[in-house]
């Protein structure tokens, strides 16, 4: 650096303070977004037996079952049943059963 003219040290010197500011920016900016925790669902729908079925959120139930047979699903939306698809409120629900063809 000592080879440079003054005009170009002047110049990286403040490109470099500048670079420096925007990681300081960053920083603080990520630092002071909240943190949101995973919220656990309401419900779960998931395969009872061949059947749609409705579970609360920590697998309990079923507390209700729908004449729509899992079997006739495509293998992806039944591995998913076989796993528990999460359910976050009623919207969601009557949402999800429509997509399933009730």
């Amino acid at each position: 650096m000592r080879n440079l003219p003054t005009g170009y040290r002047v110049y990286l010197s403040l490109l470099a303070a500048v670079a420096l500011l925007c990681v300081v920016a960053v920083c603080v900016w990520l630092a002071q977004r909240p943190v949101t925790e995973p919220t656990e669902p309401a419900y779960l729908l998931k395969d009872n037996a061949g059947h749609l079925a409705l579970y609360t959120g920590e697998g309990e139930g079923p507390l209700a079952e729908y004449e729509i047979y899992t079997r006739l699903l495509p293998e992806q939306d039944l591995l998913a049943l076989q796993q528990g698809v999460p359910v976050t409120d009623e919207t969601d629900l009557q949402r999800k059963l429509e997509d399933y063809g009730l």
